[in-house]
């Protein structure tokens, strides 16, 4: 997977894992094997970011979707509350 900066440059998500000790990286393979839920929930979030990143306002009601029946519910909810604004900081340059 990788993730886009706002100038468009990449970023790859194992690029976060090469200053890892052997140790943290068997914890985080542990987490993510034991914790599908939270996996999920991360990409979610990464979506979430990139919809922003790329101003895919159309993406929105979609990513709530999903959103609303994982970890981040809570954060979807409020983002489908006040969903206008949400579209307009997404748009804006």
């Amino acid at each position: 997977m990788s993730l886009l900066r706002p100038d468009g440059s990449g970023l790859t998500v194992s690029a976060f894992r090469d200053n890892l000790t052997k140790s943290e990286t068997v914890t985080i393979a542990a987490i993510e094997s034991g914790v599908p839920l939270l996996v999920a929930a991360c990409n979610i979030i990464v979506d979430f970011h990139f919809m922003i990143w790329r101003k895919s306002e159309n993406e929105l009601a979609s990513w709530i979707d999903r959103a609303s029946e994982s970890l981040v519910a809570s954060f979807a909810s409020g983002v489908a509350k006040d969903i206008q604004a949400v579209r307009a900081a997404i748009v804006s340059p």
